[in-house]
């Protein structure tokens, strides 16, 4: 937010209504210039109706962290609260004693074993042995959805601290023992505890809507704040006196609702202005009047507006109230607007397995778990990425010519229509409410001319623009759906045999497109002969674009991803790990959790680069191949939010610096890396709409969310 004049002057507004106007904060303001010497200016230029300058924006923002929305310690299970507006949470005793009484209840969820992430965020006790967190934070050591397939990733684990208090020791963690619940819909999960020692009872969950409560109806979150680069970094070291993670209490007001973007989906959210970071994530936000719990706080942006889920929206749904979840009343039950969401989780096919008895390590990347398992790394993001690991690996030996001209002729042919007029390809105006357009290419030169003079080969459900010289997709353009109705719209057999056709064990054999000339396609058999040298690449993932309002249009645009225009090569064990699954991760899903649709717009390619290294393999006819494979790949994706659309840039590498180009050894690790677009850009030659450019998330806190949450590292600063 810091930079934003407007933004800035609103929020003042907004934490004027909630203090008896804006003559009472241009007082705190002046009676802090007198005390410590910072400018009540940006104040009183809001209270003017005018934007705050920006040499004020800072020390603007400190009069709100410090004398407004602060923040205090809490140590040995009380507080002090010195600030003027605040001074009666400590010298009314009906206040005081109704904070105290709560504190006990909330800790901070643990991730044993995690050397990268110190801690998930917050939880508080809703009922016997029952713990309440956001979801967000649960998919960091669990996955599946509802009440029926979730379990803990294999390797992964959490407990609970009651205490981490500013100077105290650490306090005792309790072990998280299963999970209750991963609500499908709103961003909570229920865990449990083997047994929740005495003194930390179950909070009440209101039953009042805290949307429906007045603005400036006063309200305290307590949670664990962690640091948040995106916002200034002097500003919060003062707030928090340069100390995260530990135990605070912060008071504020409900600021009415909003809808804001949440797994796929805009939802009704309890809006509130607690000074709230990342770790907060999964603290209660209490009614400072009755000490219930009025919402879930789950996300929000600093200094504007925070959300959480609306306790009463709980009380709605039956499935929490017979988890034993306690609510303040009798919890209504009966009809909500998520049942469809309850049903598509009980009819998930998303099986969940213990954790494995070989499990010798757990570590994780950002949000995403990872666990060393019988010489394999797993990610889990909550679906499961698995790369070989340890050793580096030596392909076996090359079989005789005439194995492989067996397995050659043993392949198989997917189901594909070949009648490509039904063919409409990407479109921009997939997510509705939003245009998203194709990419182009800067140089318009590079790209290969279709035989009907076009440069964009057009399939179901995505478009590719081939390299004519590398004989690769310069870029592909996908529209991706995870729509239950679009996914299996009839009760067709939607596996692996009803979709291609093939059985078991057959081996899928990629064909040309006809619409272009082969001299700018690689042909499959330059896969299939190269001595197992390169898997076949999906740039377009199968699985994204498989999609339709009948099983012909699903089956369709399956059978047009296996086109050699869709393949890139890569070296062995790249595209795919033993079981199969793609090294990119879902990074699709993690997008998800912030976006207001279920529908993406994915942009991907390889990085053709001139000093990539050229390999001699197959061609047609036993003629020799000529190609430059590529190390990098890239990919975009666009999620509609509140706001319009936010787009996120990722950089996939293969490093091959120490592959001997005669044993093809395999390296060791495969992990995205979130890019500015106009790198992205930059490095590929593939020029991006303005607005595509301009909704870049790579700065912003939605964008670091992401890429914590999908184990994403970030793009190391230029030198």
């Amino acid at each position: 937010m810091a930079g934003n004049p407007e933004r800035l002057k609103q929020y003042i507004e907004m934490l004027a209504r909630a203090h008896g106007g804006m003559d009472h904060l241009v007082d705190v303001a002046r009676e802090k210039q007198q005390r410590d010497g910072p400018s009540a200016a940006g104040i009183e230029s809001a209270a003017l109706g005018r934007e705050v300058p920006p040499e004020h924006f800072n020390v603007t923002e400190a009069i709100i962290d410090e004398e407004i929305r602060p923040a205090f310690d809490i140590v040995d299970g009380t507080f002090d609260a010195p600030h003027r507006l605040w001074t009666k949470l400590k010298s009314e005793d009906a206040l005081r004693e109704r904070i105290e009484a709560v504190i006990p209840s909330v800790g901070r969820i643990e991730l044993p074993g995690n050397r990268r992430i110190p801690y998930g965020g917050t939880g508080f006790v809703v009922g016997r042995n029952l713990l309440m967190t956001n979801r967000h934070v649960a998919e960091l050591f669990a996955r599946g959805l509802g009440d029926r397939r979730v379990t803990f990733i294999s390797g992964a684990g959490s407990a609970i601290n009651f205490t981490r208090e500013n100077g105290k020791p650490p306090g005792q963690d309790l072990r998280v023992s299963g999970i209750r619940m991963i609500h499908p819909y709103w961003d909570m999960a229920i865990l449990e505890l083997e047994q929740l020692p005495e003194g930390h009872f179950p909070l009440k969950l209101s039953l009042l809507d805290a949307r429906e409560l007045p603005e400036g109806h006063e309200i305290f979150v307590i949670g664990y704040p962690a640091f948040d680069p995106r916002n200034p970094s002097d500003v919060q070291n003062t707030l928090f006196d340069s100390r995260y993670g530990t135990k605070r209490l912060q008071p504020g007001a409900l600021q009415g609702r909003g809808a804001t973007a949440s797994f796929g989906k805009l939802v009704d959210a309890a809006a509130h202005d607690c000074s709230t970071l990342g770790g907060n994530s999964g603290s209660a936000v209490f009614d400072l009047s009755t000490g219930d719990v009025l919402a879930l706080h789950f996300g929000g942006l600093y200094h504007e507006k925070n959300f959480g889920v609306p306790a009463s929206e709980l009380s709605r749904d039956g499935r929490v109230i017979s988890a034993g979840v306690s609510f303040a009343g009798q919890p209504s039950g009966g009809q909500n607007g998520w049942a469809d969401w309850w049903r598509q989780a009980d009819e998930s096919e998303t099986a969940t397995a213990p954790p494995s008895d070989h499990a010798t390590s757990a570590v994780t990347s950002s949000h995403a778990s990872v666990s060393l398992v019988d010489n394999s790394v797993t990610f889990e993001i909550p679906l499961r990425v698995t790369v070989s690991l340890g050793a580096v690996r030596h392909v076996a030996p090359v079989a005789p010519a005439t194995v492989l001209d067996s397995v050659t002729e043993a392949l198989k042919e997917p189901i594909h229509d070949t009648d490509y007029s039904t063919r409409r390809g990407y479109s921009a105006n997939f997510i509705r409410g939003v245009s998203v357009p194709m990419p182009s290419a800067e140089d318009a030169e590079v790209l290969a001319p279709t035989k009907s003079g076009d440069t964009v080969l057009h399939y179901q459900n995505f478009s590719i623009s081939m390299h004519a010289k590398r004989r690769l997709a310069l870029f592909t353009a996908s529209n991706v759906t995870g729509e239950r109705a679009l996914r299996k719209p009839t009760n067709d057999n939607y596996t692996r045999k009803g979709l291609s056709g093939l059985d078991k064990n057959d081996i899928e054999k990629w064909f040309l497109d006809d619409r272009i000339d082969p001299k700018y396609q690689l042909p499959d058999v330059f896969f299939t002969k190269d001595r197992k040298a390169f898997d076949k690449g999906h740039i377009v993932r199968r699985d994204d674009v498989a999609w339709g309002r009948t099983f012909e249009e699903v089956q369709r645009a399956n059978g047009d991803s296996y086109h050699v225009t869709n393949c890139s090569p890569q070296v062995a064990d790249f595209n795919q790990s033993s079981k199969g699954e793609d090294n990119w991760g879902d990074l699709e899903n993690h997008v998800l959790k912030s976006a207001g649709s279920e529908r993406l717009c994915v942009f991907a390619g390889p990085i053709l680069k001139e000093t990539d290294d050229i390999f001699v393999g197959k061609g047609d006819a036993n003629t020799r191949l000529r190609a430059r494979i590529p190390v990098r790949f890239w990919k975009v994706i666009v999620a509609k939010v509140e706001e319009g659309i936010a787009a996120y840039g990722f950089i996939l590498e293969q490093d091959l610096s120490d592959v001997a180009w005669e044993e093809f050894v395999v390296p060791e690790e495969y992990l995205p890396t979130m890019y500015p677009l106009s790198e992205i850009s930059e490095e590929t030659g593939v020029a991006f709409d303005p607005d595509i450019m301009a909704a870049d998330q790579y700065d912003t806190l939605r964008g670091r969310e992401v890429s914590r949450s999908a184990g994403a590292r970030r793009r190391k600063n230029r030198s």
